[in-house]
């Protein structure tokens, strides 16, 4: 199809082109995808095959977004009109795909039926959309006046703490000058610190407002000249883009970036009758109060097309396409992760080393987890872009580093009273398999204190392999070939064990907590629903998987990365 802003003022009417003729396009039609002149686009609406047909100007097609003007109204392979949608496999059809490909699925919709304007579900869907977006903005704009509210109180308490700290100041001697700096300092740095957190939610809430009013530019265009079928499709890519706007901003009030931050200074109650012996002056306390502000998140779902299909699919459903096969040559290998800019780092046990290797699959570099000659190494976990975490397995130290992805640069460590195998980070979370102490939960991200041991694991957890998520941990137990669920209390969810998967490993999760086991012995991959009621074998022996180790899935798109425990690696796209 032609991209109509690409050059306007070039366009010139295309059935006047196929006629040697240069006649200036005013009209568009997407139908036949193709730009008119006056006399064409005249000829076009009194013709049979196109009388139908709805055209715009070239000015207001221009006003669609980018991706509406690219979709196309006719199927590639069979040239006919794409009159229908298949909700089993998420794909436009014509009358020849949907009696040849998809003849026995059964939710197949006929688009002009569902988005009939006499029936107004077009802009039902786009309604819906719009009343998301006039609630996200309302929230944003609540938010922001909100957080400036707390800056003007925040500024308020640190002018009146300075003021009590002058009072309280006169009644004592010349001694406390040095304690009054101090103090005054810290009130400053703490006001500083704590606006700067706020003035940073601010700045993200008002990308987030900058999105939503593009978001709702583009639906005003599209619901004044999109076709019906541009409608249909765009609201999906609508429908996603106000998700991903909606997360967004509910990230920023489930993480605390809209709680109210109260400076409050604290003196000590003995500062008068122990005058001479007082060392402090007083100290500054910071409270997370309540939310002031609330937020509303409504929209009619029923109106969302695709609804049905948006869910999280059952284990049955799921399927992968090899990307790419990685020569790494060496063996033990029983680590693996996948960075946010898609590098691929592999981890050989016990070796102290880390094979990285850029996306396409090559080989980029080997580095070292610690300077120091050691037998360390067992398994990876993604921290954040920049970091990953190390377990050292079965040798001293008894640590788990934090190293830097691009120079393997130690940036912190955790200290052990156990050796550590297999270990996952979420959410600020550290959780580690030991040896003999079962499974260990470190929170903090400045120091990683351990804050429990799982209390009904088992206590002899070596070699085995742990992930979660905010709600539950996911443990592969290859002493008894089971794979446990429990809670963050340690109460057993469920537990799976059968036959189709022998001596599980390594153990992942996708965007639907899907959970991916890598099976030793049984030479698979076995996937496992939610709730542990379903699981397949979703990659085999005869795809090349023999003795599978370490797994990984990368949750931002969708590729699943196994590597046997000698020489290979696969990165699979999984649907």
């Amino acid at each position: 199809m032609i991209d109509m802003s690409v050059n306007e003022s070039s366009q010139f009417c295309d059935v006047c082109l196929n006629r040697d003729l240069n006649k200036t396009a005013e009209e568009y039609c997407p139908q036949c995808e193709e730009v008119l002149c006056r006399e064409c686009r005249d000829h076009h609406k009194i013709s049979r095959s196109s009388k139908s047909h709805k055209t715009v100007t070239v000015d207001k097609y221009n006003r669609l977004p980018s991706f509406i003007k690219r979709i196309k109204h006719n199927c590639e392979e069979h040239d006919f009109v794409l009159e229908f949608f298949c909700k089993s496999h998420d794909s436009l059809c014509c009358k020849i795909c949907s009696i040849s490909a998809h003849k026995e699925c059964k939710e197949i919709i006929f688009i002009e039926d569902f988005l009939t304007p006499s029936k107004g579900q077009p802009t039902v869907v786009l309604d819906n959309i719009e009343k998301v977006l006039k609630n996200l903005d309302s929230n944003i704009s609540s938010a922001i006046k909100d957080r400036n509210r707390n800056l003007t109180d925040l500024r308020e308490q640190q002018r009146v703490i300075a003021k009590l700290i002058k009072e309280k100041r006169q009644e004592i001697n010349t001694l406390l000058d040095n304690f009054e700096e101090a103090l005054l300092e810290k009130a400053s740095a703490l006001e500083k610190e704590y606006s700067q957190k706020i003035e940073d939610a601010i700045a993200k809430l008002n990308e987030e407002k900058q999105k939503v009013d593009e978001i709702k530019n583009d639906i005003e265009s599209v619901k004044s000249y999109a076709t019906n079928l541009q409608i249909f499709i765009g609201s999906k890519s609508f429908e996603e883009n106000v998700s991903t706007n909606e997360l967004n901003v509910h990230k920023l009030y489930d993480d605390g970036s809209l709680n109210d931050v109260i400076i409050e200074c604290t003196f000590n109650e003995k500062l008068e009758q122990f005058i001479k012996e007082i060392n402090i002056f007083g100290d500054m306390k910071v409270h997370s109060s309540e939310k002031h502000v609330s937020f509303s998140w409504k929209g009619d779902t029923s109106a969302q097309i695709y609804q049905p299909i948006s869910g999280a699919k059952s284990v049955e459903n799921i399927s992968v396409k090899i990307v790419r096969k990685i020569y790494i040559g060496r063996n033990e290998l029983s680590g693996c992760v996948m960075s946010e800019s898609g590098n691929m780092l592999f981890l050989i046990a016990h070796k102290n080393s880390l094979m990285k290797y850029s996306s396409n699959g090559e080989f980029h570099s080997k580095l070292h987890i610690n300077t120091a000659p050691s037998d360390i190494g067992y398994d990876l976990a993604v921290v954040d872009s920049n970091t990953i975490a190390v377990s050292t397995g079965g040798h001293n130290p008894n640590k788990i580093y934090l190293i830097d992805i691009n120079n393997a640069e130690i940036r912190q460590n955790v200290e052990l009273e156990d050796f550590c195998y297999g270990i996952s980070y979420h959410n600020g979370s550290l959780i580690c398999c030991t040896y003999d102490q079962g499974i260990q939960i470190f929170d903090n991200p400045k120091k990683f204190t351990r804050i429990q041991i799982l209390p009904t694991a088992p206590r002899l957890l070596k070699h085995t392999y742990v992930t979660s998520n905010g709600n539950f941990l996911f443990h592969s137990n290859c002493h008894d070939n089971s794979v446990i669920c429990y809670n963050y209390n340690g109460q057993v969810q469920w537990k799976y064990s059968n036959s189709l998967l022998r001596t599980p490993y390594g153990i992942t999760l996708d965007s639907n907590s899907n959970i991916y086991v890598a099976g030793f012995d049984s030479n698979n991959i076995v996937v496992i629903s939610k709730d542990g009621k379903q699981a397949k074998e979703l990659i085999g022996g005869s795809d090349g998987i023999s003795n599978p180790r370490a797994i990984h899935f990368d949750k931002n798109k969708n590729l699943l990365l196994v590597t046997n425990y000698k020489q290979v690696a696969f990165l699979y796209d999984v649907t």
